[in-house]
């Protein structure tokens, strides 16, 4: 029989196909004629472990075995192949059966022989007994896998020792022949490499063996990192006549920052493009970490570029010195760095086509100074830095380096100023961050200032930073500026391009088009030509609408002066003509209160009114700062309108951050046109913003004021409106009785003047007090009369409120039906806030009908919705509601977080009422986990109580009943009901 391992495990028998006897047979052969043990066994069969029925897993496995090896013959048959004793089992392998054998042997021999042609002879057939890897189709254990590599060691000498032969006798040809499948698979191992390179060259072959010491460097560096020996350098010099940089590829790569941070999709993108040939151009501001962006993205990739990396920086170089520099570190001999430009490309490409190198050229101006530096090799790489992207260099990949997001901006600042340092004042450096605007410069030196000064509070270093008029004097550490970074991109701006950048940091937010457009009194197309080059320079930002605005650091680094007042109303007349326009599109009822104070842009009116419910939602504000503006420069009809037009647009609620500088701006303009209609409309306006809020006291001071105001000009319209929010105010507070005065006149008032609208909401509001009070009756009454007068969404926003009314006292499927409808409604307008009430009203009905996963999803999108908006407030009450439905769901844990949430903020902004609905569900998580819910449902009682409200106070004393079973809770829920009609 023969049995070969030098390769694919065969016999000249049937061997079993299945894998286990297969390994064991693997085994037995790579101890032939010894006897290996059970355990043995065990262990190379299952080196991680074995199951509790290995033995006779084995026993069956040794069965096969011998069938295959000894067919027809007993185990105990004395001719018997494979037989078992008492310490294990043994193979009998007969002399000449076995190739690894005989390998062994013949090696052996020709090794020891002195005749030369012997051998030769001798070896050459040690090395025919190789069909390929010892064992190579066999999953082996710790024992044949070591038996493996000691075959493949020897074999290896045998080959070095045959191939010295061949070489020395001058037999270049044998040794190709030998050599290239060997060194193909194994490209790392260097002497063989440098044999085959060696024969090769004899054979005149050179470009051939260059070929295959660079294959080798590249392995060397992709499997060890690590660059070819002395003597594979040797070769390479003997073979190319050139230095090959004796101490391996170029690695001209500057150490990377120690403590970069962020930027993983700035990273992700550069890695990406370094797998084609074409230049990566990362370009962003001066100071914005651009350069220390490459160059931890280089370090990242340089593994994949084994023949090297070169770094130039073109702000200090022509790229004549810089082709010079790169060739001779590749090994050019200097007579080839003797030429002209053209010379010198040539020669760069020619060094490069076949090579993987990663070229790093930093601070590029121009196309003109990359070009001639981009290597020919589709193997290479180029990260090029810059300002701008540089667009003209052939399918180059432009990566934007722009600010850095708040986490990675305060990553940094831990990172350079200390973990400890910054948990100290957490809130402090937050306002740090901020205050550096995502600009990493700034971030880095205010970081490098706390490090070296352990006593500077870092409150102190944000106020600093939050005045404009210091904080680029804060912003030094040594020779680190970011006045030093931000002044020469601004100097090399032609005086136009400074004046419109002077002109849009006076409105300190994101600027469209035909605004900037307006200031320079040109076309909108025109300028936005202009914006976009100076957005390339990174002296501008674009938001996701294609609006500009103007960098903090770029804007303090500007020269302070006046802008000329002229330039800038025009620009505010232009915004207040747009709005109004815009409003004449959204409502066929708005008319502007005056003529246009200019001309409109034909093409940007066009635009705005194309879509106006997404112009109203993209440039509220920048109407809320043309307000602010033209307020401070003392033109107040301007400023006036615009604060009618911003009111209009953001609607009601408005909770943007700019909505009560807005009212004040507009009263204050009021006051002083004294126009007292307006005036008393300004103070409606303010109150509310207030009420939306949650400042409750100042709510009521101003609407209490309009109310004063409406009175004296003899206005029912807006009496009765500020008598209905004063009533929404005074219920809350616990004064019922005054509330319920407030909105009888309130309606009384409406009537008389035939404000339906107007009457719809009051009688709503009469209607939900009314349920408060316990008179459901007259709430179904008030509610159902103001359905018939509302009309559009007034209509859908009593419609949700009536809802909640029905829902509570069992008439669900009238209150569905009512919220889907103002649902539909609420998203066909597109109010977000009202589509948020409505969803977490559907939600509060889902959950009560014990849909509870139906009822999380709706208040789960109503949350979202309000914390989109800001609408602080009202989210906590979708937070409550939520609240039950975890509880439905089993899940107290969830409900507490929920109410805790709810819970702050109601007592933040003094609602008492929405206090009492979280101290109600409390209560039931309370008596569900066996909590003190008889403490917490009694505080919820007593809050009803004082406010008057007998239903909700019922309600908490049930729960406590049932909770405590106490006749007092009984007694005086007795007594509340009494208060209570139905």
């Amino acid at each position: 029989m023969r049995f070969q391992v030098l390769g694919p495990l065969a016999a000249t028998a049937a061997l079993p196909s299945a894998a286990q006897p297969r390994r064991l047979l693997a085994l037995l052969l790579a101890r032939a004629n010894e006897v290996v043990g059970r355990a043995t066994i065990v262990d190379e069969l299952w080196p991680d472990g074995a199951p509790p029925s290995a033995a006779a897993i084995v026993q069956v496995t040794v069965s096969k075995l011998r069938k295959a090896l000894s067919p027809g013959l007993a185990a105990d048959d004395p001719a018997q192949r494979l037989r078992s004793g008492p310490r294990g089992y043994v193979l009998t392998v007969a002399e000449g059966e076995l190739d690894a054998a005989e390998f062994v042997e013949l090696a052996s021999a020709g090794l020891a022989s002195e005749d030369r042609a012997r051998r030769g002879e001798l070896l050459t057939r040690a090395l025919a007994c190789w069909r390929g890897g010892a064992f190579c189709d066999v999953e082996t254990g710790p024992l044949v896998e070591a038996h493996e590599v000691w075959l493949e060691d020897r074999r290896r000498t045998v080959l070095v020792q045959l191939v010295e032969l061949q070489l020395a006798d001058g037999d270049g040809q044998a040794v190709v022949h030998r050599l290239a499948p060997v060194v193909a698979g194994r490209p790392a191992d260097e002497w063989l490499a440098g044999r085959l390179a060696d024969a090769l060259a004899g054979l005149g072959r050179r470009d051939v063996a260059l070929e295959v010491l660079r294959r080798t460097r590249r392995a060397l560096w992709d499997e060890a990192g690590v660059v070819p020996g002395p003597e594979l350098d040797a070769v390479y010099r003997r073979i190319a006549g050139a230095e090959w940089t004796a101490g391996g590829p170029p690695a001209q790569l500057p150490a990377p920052v120690p403590d970069f941070t962020g930027r993983a999709d700035e990273l992700a993108a550069i890695a990406r493009h370094l797998r084609a040939p074409a230049p990566v151009v990362v370009h962003g501001a001066a100071g914005s970490g651009v350069s220390a962006l490459a160059v931890q993205a280089a370090w990242r990739a340089r593994r994949r570029f084994p023949d090297g990396q070169l770094v130039a920086d073109l702000a200090a170089a022509e790229p004549r010195d810089v082709l010079v520099a790169f060739l001779r570190a590749l090994g050019a001999a200097l007579a080839e760095l003797t030429g002209d430009l053209s010379a010198l490309v040539a020669a760069w490409r020619g060094r490069t086509v076949d090579r993987r190198l990663l070229v790093l050229l930093e601070n590029a101006r121009t196309e003109a100074q990359v070009r001639p530096l981009l290597p020919s090799g589709s193997g290479c790489g180029v990260l090029v830095t810059a300002r701008r992207p540089l667009p003209g260099l052939a399918a180059a990949r432009p990566v934007p380096v722009s600010e850095l997001s708040t986490v990675d901006a305060k990553a940094l600042l831990v990172a350079v100023a200390g973990e400890t340092r910054a948990a100290a004042e957490p809130e402090a450096a937050d306002a740090v961050v901020a205050r550096c605007a995502g600009f990493a410069t700034a971030i880095r030196i205010a970081g490098l200032r706390l490090a070296a000064r352990p006593h500077l509070r870092i409150r102190d270093l944000a106020a600093r930073l939050g005045d404009d008029r210091r904080a680029l004097d804060e912003l030094v550490a040594g020779d680190l500026s970011v006045r030093a970074a931000v002044l020469p991109a601004l100097r090399e701006c032609p005086p136009g391009d400074r004046e419109l950048l002077r002109l849009l940091a006076v409105f300190r937010r994101p600027v469209p088009d035909w605004c900037a457009a307006a200031l320079l009194a040109i076309r909108p197309a025109e300028a936005r030509d202009r914006l976009d080059a100076l957005a390339d320079a990174h002296l501008l930002t674009v938001d996701d609408h294609g609006r500009h605005a103007v960098p903090r650091f770029v804007r303090l680094g500007l020269p302070a002066s006046e802008v000329d007042p002229a330039v800038l109303r025009r620009a505010l007349e232009t915004v207040l003509a747009l709005a109004e326009r815009v409003l004449s599109a959204l409502d066929k009822d708005y008319a502007p209160p005056g003529p246009p104070f200019t001309r409109l842009d034909v093409t940007a009116a066009r635009e705005a009114t194309a879509d106006p419910g997404a112009w109203r939602r993209t440039e509220t504000e920048l109407v809320a700062t043309a307000t602010r503006l033209a307020g401070r420069h003392g033109w107040h009809a301007l400023a006036a309108r615009l604060s009618d037009a911003c009111t209009a647009l953001a609607r009601t609620p408005w909770l943007g951050r700019s909505a009560r500088v807005v009212s004040v701006v507009g009263l204050a303009a009021a006051r002083r046109l004294g126009d007292r209609p307006a005036e008393a409309g300004k103070l409606f306006t303010l109150a509310s913003v207030h009420w939306q809020q949650g400042r409750s006291r100042q709510a009521r001071t101003y609407f209490a004021l309009a109310s004063t105001r409406f009175r004296a000009l003899g206005d029912p319209r807006g009496t009765g409106a500020a008598l209905v929010a004063l009533a929404d105010l005074d219920a809350d507070a616990g004064h019922a009785a005054l509330a319920v005065e407030e909105l009888r006149e309130a309606l009384d008032l409406l009537r008389d003047c035939g404000d339906a609208p107007g009457q719809a909401n009051a009688a709503a509001q009469f209607g939900g007090l009314s349920e408060d009070l316990g008179d459901v009756r007259r709430a179904v009454e008030s509610f159902e009369a103001a359905l018939l007068l509302a009309d559009g969404r007034w209509h859908d926003q009593v419609a949700k409120r009536y809802a909640d009314v029905l829902r509570r006292h069992g008439r669900v499927d009238r209150a569905a039906d009512l919220l889907t409808g103002a649902l539909a409604g609420a998203v066909r307008s597109g109010e977000r806030h009202w589509e948020a009430h409505v969803l977490r009203s559907l939600g509060e009905l889902h959950t009560d009908a014990g849909e509870v996963a139906e009822g999380e999803r709706c208040l789960t999108r109503s949350l979202a919705l309000f914390d989109r908006i800001g609408h602080r407030h009202a989210a906590a009450y979708t937070h409550r509601s939520l609240a039950e439905t975890r509880l439905r769901a089993a899940d107290p844990a969830g409900a507490r977080y929920h109410l805790r949430t709810a819970m702050t903020v109601f007592r933040d902004l003094s609602d008492r009422r929405g206090t009492g609905y979280a101290l109600l569900s409390l209560g039931r998580v309370h008596a569900e986990t066996g909590g003190d819910a008889g403490r917490v449902l009694t505080e919820a009682a007593d809050v009803f109580g004082r406010l008057g409200f007998p239903l909700w106070e019922l309600r908490a004393l049930r729960e406590l009943t049932a909770v405590r079973g106490d006749s007092p809770a009984g007694a005086r829920a007795r007594e509340v009901l009494a208060k209570i009609r139905t």
